[in-house]
C-alpha cells in the first residue's frame, strides 16, 4: 500500500497549474476535512489551495508536506464540493476555477458577531389573491410540504402579481423551517425586492451581491451558513451561498440572459440553481411572462409543472399596442427616429401630465445591413443568423461558420436595387430629437453611461417614479421589472435590432424585450398603449409581441431551432482562441478544429469553424472561435482531452464556453 496524500488545487491563474497535485499532510497535523484552505510549497513559492480530496499518487512523484492551513473551518459545504465538481464537468472548467469562484469572504481581522435576526413579521398583507394566483400558490405550498425536489415554470403575464405569489411561497417555506433563495437578473433590481420582502419578513432578509463591503459581505455568508439569515436575494453570485437548509429557489425574470456568466467560469445560474434545488429536494420556482425556450421546451416535455397567470389582476388591463410598419416613414422621406404616430402620442401624454417610456435597443449597434424596401437583413445560408459587414475588408461575414460574401449589388430577399442600409442608432442623438421636438418635456435617460456613478440607477429610477420627469429614454435597464403607475405610453423605436443580432436567439430575445418592455404601460387606473416601430413588422417574433399568440411563437422557434440542431434540441459549445500573434492564432484554431472533427467524427457532433470572433482584437489581442453542435454531453471526456493539449499553449489563450449566449 502507498502514502494516503491530500490532493490540492491551488488558487493560481495559469492553464499549467490547472490540475491536482499532491501533498504528504505534517505529522501532528490531522487530516484536514474535504475543502479545507490551506498553504502549499509550489516551485519556489508559497501558494494557497484547497484540499478537494485522498488519495495514492504515482509513485514517481516527488512529494512535499503542506505548509500549513489558513482556517480550520472548511471554506465550502460538502454539497458546494460536489457542485464545484459537477460544474467543471458540465462547463468544461477546472474545478480549481469553480472553486475560486464560489470561495467564501475574506474572514474580517476583528470578529464579527452575527446578530440575531428580529422575530419575522410573517403576516401576508390584505392582498385579495385572484383565482388563478391562489391556484398556483396551493401547488407550491403542496410541493414545499413534501419536502421534495420539484420544478415550477411560473408562467404569468406582465402585471400578473408574480411577486406576490413569491412572497406568499417564501412565507410557507420559512414556516416550515426552511430557508429561500430569491435570484434577480441584475444587482440594480435587488433595492426594490429587499425592501418588498423586509416589508413581509423583517431583518431576517439579507441581500448578496460582489459590490457589498467586505465586513458586509462576511455577516451576510456567516448568516446564511448557520442558517441565521432565512432569505437572500442577489444577482447569479448568490447561487453559490453556504445555506444550511435550502428549501425554496425562486428565479425572477428566469429568461433574462444576465443570469449567464460572461466571463470564466461561463456557468448559468439558471443551471446551478436546478442542480442545488435537486440535490437539497427543495422546490425552484421559475417565473416569467416570457420563458426561454429552454423552460418551456423543458415543461412541454414533462420536466416542469407550469403554473399560468393569463390575466392581471382586476382594474389592472393590459395595454393597447400599436406596430408602426417604417418602411412607410422611409418612403415619406422622414429623417426622424420618432414615427408621426409616435410624435403624437408623445405630445397628448405630455399635454395629461401623464408619463413616456422610449425604449431605444442599442444592443444593435452591428453593422447589420438591410434592404430599405423590405426591410430584411441578410442573413447566412448555413447558419440562419445575421451577416455583419466588415469595413476593412469590405464583405459580409458569418461569426458561425465564416462563410464570407461580398456586399450585394440588390437584395437577396425581393430584388430592389435601391441602396442596402446600415442598421443602428445612438441613443445620444435620439435624445437631442426628443429635446428639439418637446423643450418643455423634462428627459430622463438611462442608459450605460448615465449609470456609471454608485448610486445613479435608483436616482434616475427613483426620480422619474415621483414623477420628476416626464420621458424616460433608454435601453434594457427601462424593460426589466419596473412598475410606474404614471407610465401610459411605452415607445419602442427600433424593435428589429435585437431581431437580426448574430444570435440564433435573436427572435426569441426580440419576443421577449418587446413584450417585457410593452409591460411597463397601464400599470395604473389610466389604460396604457404601446408603440412598436419596425421595419419588418411581419415577423413572427414581432407579431406575437405586438398583437398576441405567444404559443405560436415557441412552436414556430422550437421548430426552427429544432430544424438547424440548436438548443435546446442540441448541444452548443464555444472555443475561443485567442493572442497577439493573429497567424499563429489562426493556425491554432484551424489545428483545433481539425483535431476536434477527427476525434468526434462518429459521435454526430458538428466542427464549424474556425471563424473571426465578432469584436476581431480586444486589448491587442486577435480572436478566433470554433463551434461544436449536436450531442456534446455524452462525448464530453473526448472534447476535454482534446481542449487539454491546446491549453498548454503559453502564446494561446483557450476559453470554452458552454451554452453560449450573445456571439
Amino acid at each position: 500500500m502507498g502514502e494516503e496524500c491530500a490532493e490540492v488545487v491551488v488558487r493560481v491563474n495559469h492553464p499549467r497549474l490547472n490540475r491536482i497535485f499532491y501533498y504528504r499532510i505534517p505529522e501532528g497535523m490531522g487530516k484536514p476535512h474535504l475543502g479545507t484552505r490551506v498553504t502549499v510549497p509550489l516551485g519556489p513559492r508559497i501558494v494557497e489551495g484547497w484540499i478537494i480530496g485522498y488519495s495514492e499518487p504515482d509513485p514517481e512523484i516527488t512529494l512535499r508536506e503542506i505548509a500549513g492551513i489558513t482556517d480550520i473551518e472548511p471554506d465550502f459545504t460538502e454539497e458546494l464540493l460536489e457542485l464545484a465538481h459537477w460544474m467543471a464537468g458540465y462547463y468544461l472548467h477546472f474545478v480549481g476555477e469553480i472553486l475560486d469562484k464560489i470561495s467564501p469572504p475574506r474572514k474580517p481581522k476583528r470578529s464579527i458577531q452575527v446578530s440575531s435576526p428580529a422575530v419575522s413579521r410573517m403576516q401576508s398583507d390584505e392582498i385579495v389573491l385572484t383565482v388563478e394566483q391562489q391556484a398556483a400558490l396551493d401547488k407550491i405550498k403542496n410541493a414545499l410540504s413534501c419536502h421534495e425536489f420539484s420544478r415550477f415554470l411560473l408562467y404569468g403575464v406582465t402585471g400578473s402579481g408574480k411577486t406576490e405569489v413569491y412572497l406568499r411561497a417564501a412565507e410557507s417555506a420559512l414556516a416550515a423551517g426552511c430557508q429561500v433563495l430569491y435570484l434577480v437578473p441584475e444587482i440594480a433590481l435587488t433595492p426594490q425586492i429587499n425592501r418588498i420582502f423586509q416589508e413581509r419578513f423583517g431583518e431576517q432578509v439579507a441581500v448578496w451581491h460582489h459590490r457589498l463591503a467586505g465586513r458586509e459581505k462576511y455577516r451576510t455568508w456567516e448568516g446564511i451558513r448557520t442558517g441565521e439569515l432565512r432569505v437572500l436575494i442577489g444577482p447569479r453570485s448568490a447561487v453559490f451561498a453556504p445555506f444550511a437548509e435550502l428549501g425554496l429557489i425562486i428565479i425572477d425574470e428566469e429568461h433574462d440572459q444576465a443570469y449567464k456568466q460572461q466571463e470564466k467560469p461561463y456557468y448559468h445560474a439558471r443551471q446551478v440553481a436546478l442542480w442545488r434545488a435537486r440535490y437539497n429536494r427543495a422546490a425552484i420556482i421559475l417565473g416569467s411572462a416570457t420563458p426561454s425556450l429552454e423552460s418551456y421546451a423543458s415543461a412541454a416535455w414533462g420536466r416542469m409543472k407550469v403554473l399560468s397567470i393569463r390575466k392581471r389582476p382586476p382594474g389592472r388591463n393590459l395595454p393597447v399596442v400599436r406596430v408602426i410598419d417604417l418602411r412607410q416613414e422611409h418612403v415619406e422621406e422622414r429623417l426622424s427616429f420618432l414615427s408621426e404616430y409616435l410624435v403624437e402620442q408623445i405630445r397628448l401624454r405630455l399635454e395629461r401630465k401623464e408619463q413616456v417610456i422610449l425604449f431605444l435597443n442599442r444592443r444593435g449597434f452591428a453593422p447589420l445591413v438591410y434592404c430599405s424596401v423590405c426591410g430584411d437583413v441578410i442573413k447566412c445560408q448555413n447558419c440562419s443568423i445575421s451577416l455583419i459587414y466588415h469595413k476593412q475588408t469590405r464583405d459580409l461575414r458569418c461569426h458561425y461558420c465564416n462563410a464570407v460574401s461580398r456586399l450585394p449589388r440588390s437584395c437577396p430577399s425581393c430584388g430592389s436595387t435601391k441602396k442596402l442600409r446600415f442598421l443602428g442608432v445612438g441613443i445620444q442623438r435620439v435624445e437631442k430629437e426628443i429635446d428639439n421636438l418637446f423643450p418643455e418635456a423634462r428627459v430622463a435617460r438611462l442608459d450605460f453611461d448615465t449609470t456609471r456613478k454608485k448610486g445613479a440607477f435608483q436616482r434616475i429610477l427613483g426620480g422619474f417614479a415621483k414623477r420628476e420627469a416626464d420621458i424616460l429614454l433608454g435601453t434594457q435597464m427601462v424593460a426589466k421589472g419596473h412598475d410606474f403607475p404614471g407610465v401610459t405610453l411605452v415607445g419602442v423605436l427600433n424593435a428589429d435590432l435585437s431581431l437580426n443580432l448574430p444570435d440564433f436567439r435573436s427572435a426569441e430575445r426580440t419576443f421577449q424585450i418587446l413584450t417585457q418592455v410593452s409591460g411597463r404601460a397601464g400599470r395604473g387606473a389610466t389604460p396604457g398603449e404601446v408603440v412598436v416601430q419596425t421595419l419588418n413588422p411581419d415577423h413572427y417574433s414581432i407579431r406575437t409581441a405586438c398583437l398576441g399568440g405567444e404559443q405560436f411563437f415557441y412552436r414556430e422557434e422550437a421548430h426552427r431551432r429544432q430544424f438547424l440542431g440548436y438548443p435546446p434540441f442540441g448541444d452548443l459549445i464555444r472555443v475561443r482562441l485567442s493572442g497577439k500573434d493573429e497567424q499563429e492564432v489562426l493556425n491554432y484554431a484551424d489545428q483545433l478544429a481539425k483535431d476536434m472533427e477527427h476525434a468526434l467524427e462518429s459521435d454526430q457532433v458538428v466542427v464549424l469553424g474556425p471563424a473571426p470572433a465578432p469584436v476581431l482584437q480586444v486589448k491587442g489581442y486577435y480572436r478566433y472561435q470554433v463551434m461544436l453542435k449536436g450531442n456534446c454531453r455524452r462525448v464530453r471526456p473526448k472534447i476535454h482531452s482534446c481542449l487539454d493539449v491546446y491549453r498548454q499553449k503559453n502564446s494561446v489563450i483557450i476559453n470554452v464556453e458552454v451554452d453560449p449566449f450573445g456571439f
